[in-house]
């Protein structure tokens, strides 16, 4: 007998509901819940395929240890044997943890897991926020002191909305995560609302804004810093720099944008000077209501974090932050600020790479290859997470993963890693535990939900904070204040976790998938938060980076400018379309029709895309809305990875560890045959 049961996705921050049909334990289908306040019915493609994934033959299933199925005693009596063993010759630095996006959203794994690691009491702290995120926490710490503070975009409060280097159609939003995005953007125009998307690539997004500026990869700065002068010329917010702002700042900012004019950003941006007067033009039209979305597209180029500091600027110039309007931030309700942050104080990076400093107290992950090769490192706990697609040069990380004592993954699904691995621990994924919405900060819906476990736990899979509690257990520790984990469940863990924050926890618990509501409010950053209650506006590192800024090089001939994308079936090196349609979607290269027609590719064509670091091949597409001189290539396959044409040494950003992978140069070059298209799009 076929059930029905409400949950919320959890592939990402948006948080869509969903309904599950399950019959006994097998789920058959999954989609859209329509009464769900938030998503209405709505969820992708990945959420879609959520059955097909849970019942997938690469789930694991059960421990092994090197390469033998054991139990979970025996695999964690092992972990436990060598992690100590490392600890004893090397201390606990020899010890590190990678925690990245497949523990993103599982809200009691996510902080038992790194309470365990602060628990160890090493510094080898790694995560994906220095694989793609990085310029957005260190701008924002630079500006408000606190990192974790971002700017929401509010779309029933229609004004004029700028998109730099972002697809929030494919991605939900990055910064403002969004249930159908397609229905908000069209809500926000319906309204009355302007939407402009600077982008090298004309994007699915791009097909829903009222202009599109086709920019040059790497340009984003320039055009930004002028912008930022002709507000301060005319139209700045009088009230906002002056209640808000030091006038040091303002002089400081004033100074630095003024050799940004017209001409210069059009000759970066490559857009005409009328096009871009009519941009300025219409952010000087909505005092007060503007919203601007940056997106990886400028958070891997070259100088992604002033790119994010500007953006922080322009909204700042024109009293668009914290007001009814303009862009809000959520407060929250179980992490939720009450006071402003201890001023910040970068630390340098590991011994191996001294020149590199820590980002909000993690090592950049550019930096865990040298680490292992200069003797620091001997044991990786990975959770969720896969470094071999994740990282520039891919070999040499396989190569020092595989040098390790231990290699232990926590995971749901088997892949590359956990070949290599000495320990590998299944754990459950989102149909099989129970949950609750951590997100806040970055999603468009104000609110907490929460969702049980659908279908009983596969195999011998247990929950994250399971795993970690017994592990601790094994090493002298104790992650649950005496409770013993055999005995607790998910929503005691998670009412442990409700019972710390303002929320009524049995209101949260009742409310389900549809979760509670948390008042949006204004104001309350500027009178709780902020150092002194301004804005720093001119953080001197920014500054000096602005003042050294130069514009994207002239194209060497023969060369392209990679950019990168999303795919609506895959999340970073997770394939939903494997699970979904049977096979795995193949790495595309998308060309302009010119471009390829100059280089002798045809449609199909398997074609070797090099940097100056690697190569990569992948299958050629044309596509019209890729502008001329730039390359368009998806990432996260295993395959045919981009990370291979990236470098942990050769432009990596000193501030936030970034390696650079938007904009970066490349040749083209056909190598094999047409090769014929499996899937759409």
């Amino acid at each position: 007998m076929v059930e029905e049961h409400r949950s919320y996705c959890r592939i990402c921050a948006a948080a869509c509901g969903i309904v599950v049909s399950v019959d006994g334990e097998q789920v058959v289908g999954v989609r859209g819940d329509p009464t769900h306040p938030g998503s209405h019915g709505y969820t992708c493609p990945k959420g879609r395929a959520l059955g097909a994934f849970h019942h997938s033959p690469a789930r694991l299933d059960r421990p092994t240890v090197r390469g033998e199925q054991a139990s979970w005693d025996d695999a964690l009596v092992d972990l436990a044997a060598g992690l100590t063993a490392v600890r004893e010759v090397h201390g606990p630095d020899g010890i590190g943890f990678y925690l990245a996006t497949g523990l993103a959203y599982d809200s009691a794994g996510q902080i038992a897991s790194m309470t365990w690691f602060a628990g160890q009491g090493s510094r080898q702290l790694y995560t994906a926020v220095t694989v793609d995120n990085a310029p957005v926490l260190v701008a924002a710490e630079l500006v408000t002191g606190s990192p974790m503070l971002n700017p929401v975009w509010d779309p029933s409060r229609p004004g004029l909305l700028l998109l730099f280097g972002t697809n929030p159609v494919v991605s939900h939003g990055y910064g403002t995560a969004q249930a159908d995005p397609v229905v908000q953007l069209r809500r926000y125009r319906a309204g009355g609302g302007q939407i402009w998307v600077l982008d090298p690539r004309h994007s699915e997004t791009a097909a829903h804004a009222d202009r599109v500026l086709t920019v040059r990869p790497g340009s984003d700065v320039a055009v930004l810093a002028w912008l930022c002068a002709e507000v301060l010329r005319a139209g700045a917010d009088a009230e906002e720099l002056a209640q808000r702002c030091t006038p040091e700042d303002v002089a400081a900012l004033r100074s630095a944008v003024a050799g940004f004019d017209l001409g210069r950003a059009a000759t970066a941006s490559g857009v005409a000077t009328e096009d871009l007067e009519a941009l300025a033009a219409a952010v000087r039209a909505h005092p007060g209501r503007l919203a601007v979305m940056c997106g990886t597209g400028l958070t891997m180029g070259r100088d992604g974090v002033v790119a994010e500091w500007l953006r922080w600027a322009l909204l700042i110039l024109t009293g668009s932050l914290d007001r009814p309007g303009g862009m809000r931030f959520n407060r929250g309700g179980i992490s939720r600020p009450t006071r402003p942050p201890r001023p910040a104080r970068p630390l340098p990076g590991p011994p191996s790479r001294p020149e590199l400093r820590t980002v909000i107290g993690q090592y950049p992950c550019v930096a865990l290859v040298d680490e292992i090769e200069a003797g620091g490192l001997h044991a990786l706990v990975v959770g969720g997470g896969n470094p071999l697609t994740a990282f520039p040069e891919p070999e040499r990380t396989r190569a020092a993963l595989a040098s390790l004592d231990v290699l232990a993954v926590v995971d749901v699904a088997a892949n590359e890693l956990t070949e290599l691995a000495t320990h590998v621990l299944p754990v459950t994924g989102q149909l099989e535990r129970a949950d609750l919405t951590l997100a806040e900060g970055v999603a468009l819906r104000s609110a907490v939900q929460h969702t049980p476990a659908i279908v009983a736990a596969g195999g011998a899979r247990r929950p994250v904070w399971w795993v970690f509690a017994q592990l601790a257990r094994r090493l002298g520790g104790d992650l649950l204040a005496g409770a013993d984990p055999d005995v607790l469940t998910d929503d005691v863990y998670l009412g442990g976790v409700l019972g710390a924050s303002s929320l009524d926890a049995a209101e949260v618990l009742a409310a389900g998938p549809h979760g509670v509501e948390v008042p949006q409010e204004y104001g309350w950053v500027a009178e709780t938060l902020l150092p002194g209650g301004r804005w720093r506006l001119a953080p001197p590192e920014l500054v000096a980076r602005l003042l050294a800024h130069r514009p994207p090089e002239p194209q060497i001939d023969g060369h392209l400018l990679l950019t990168n994308r999303r795919t609506a079936r895959r999340l970073n090196s997770l394939d939903h379309a494997a699970t979904a349609l049977g096979r795995p979607e193949e790495p595309i290269a998308r060309l302009h029709p010119g471009d390829a027609d100059r280089l002798g590719v045809a449609v199909g064509d398997r074609v070797l895309v090099t940097s100056a670091h690697g190569q990569v091949v992948v299958t050629a597409r044309f596509d019209p809305g890729t502008s001329a001189g730039t390359i368009s290539v998806n990432h996260g396959h295993a395959a045919a990875s981009v990370a291979n044409l990236t470098s942990t040494r050769v432009d990596v950003d000193p501030l936030t560890g970034m390696p650079l992978a938007s904009g970066l140069p490349v040749t083209v070059e056909r190598v094999g045959a047409p090769v014929p298209d499996p899937t759409p799009g």
